[in-house]
């Protein structure tokens, strides 16, 4: 079965949504293309916030990985679910 393809914009979402029932999540977490203000075809990446803990980064890790699980992304498509 195919996965369905995404936007930068669309992965960054799905990440934030799962991000609060990942373990080491902690309030305010969030993933964010950079740079930050980059639309999916401009964006280089994605960072996130609190990089002072390794929970943290096994959160983003695990909301990141359960979003790759699902879906596919595509950098030459720009536009937000929201």
């Amino acid at each position: 079965m195919e996965k369905p393809v995404i936007s930068p914009e669309e992965y960054v979402d799905k990440v934030n949504e799962r991000l609060p029932n990942c373990v080491g999540y902690r309030e305010g977490l969030r993933i964010f293309l950079v740079p930050e203000g980059a639309d999916g075809k401009t964006a280089m990446g994605y960072d996130w916030t609190f990089k002072d803990s390794l929970d943290v980064i096994g959160a983003v890790s695990a909301a990141a990985m359960l979003v790759d699980q699902e879906f596919v992304v595509d950098p030459h498509i720009t536009g937000s679910s929201r």
